[in-house]
């Protein structure tokens, strides 16, 4: 693995915690009945729900992929 990829594998649980965290605010943000009364507001948060739930969908992938690269290498040393 290289040192990019390590870098990123030690950082990348974070950036998911934080992600995680956010969508966790957003579905507060979308249990208020009063997100729904500003059609503007409630559109900028579904947007950013989907964009935040991209990116987990991503990191996850990406974290499993560079896990499984280092349990590889693990195995062949």
């Amino acid at each position: 693995m290289s040192y990019k990829e390590t870098q990123e594998l030690t950082t990348l649980p974070v950036q998911i915690e934080a992600l995680e965290k956010e969508q966790g605010e957003i579905a507060a943000t979308l249990a208020l009945p009063e997100t729904y009364q500003n059609p503007e507001r409630l559109r900028e948060v579904q947007a950013r729900a989907d964009t935040v739930s991209t990116s987990l969908t991503k990191a996850y992938g990406r974290w499993e992929s560079l896990e499984e690269k280092a349990a590889a290498l693990a195995a062949d040393s």
